[in-house]
């Protein structure tokens, strides 16, 4: 039986590749990462849970009202130790670097 496509599919002839989706070029944000500082933010800090900044890779935490108070969101991590990380490494751990991007010029505070 032949199935058709799905919208997410595209049918190719007998022996072609299909083409690769198109990748999405990163959208800057309006508001600042209370983390690296760069606009990546779609809203304020205040109004964005567990939004995780594409630079850093901090998830913002709501219900962390302090600098030094540990984020359960981010394995216990406080935002002033995810700040000196990212200075030192360019991300908030050295496990998230891979995932981590270079800030959008329009991004830099």
């Amino acid at each position: 039986m032949i199935y058709p496509a799905t919208v997410n599919e595209q049918a190719s002839a007998p022996g072609q590749i299909p083409p690769a989706p198109a990748e999405q070029p990163p959208v800057p944000g309006r508001f600042p990462c209370p983390c690296c500082g760069c606009q990546t933010f779609p809203v304020p800090k205040e109004e964005a849970v567990a939004f995780i900044c594409p630079v850093c890779f901090w998830e913002n935490d709501v219900f962390v009202p302090g600098e030094d108070q540990p984020s359960d969101e981010n394995r216990g991590m406080t935002l002033a130790e995810g700040r000196a990380a990212y200075k030192k490494l360019g991300a908030v751990r050295e496990d998230l670097v891979q995932y981590a991007r270079k800030p959008l010029p329009e991004e830099i505070p």
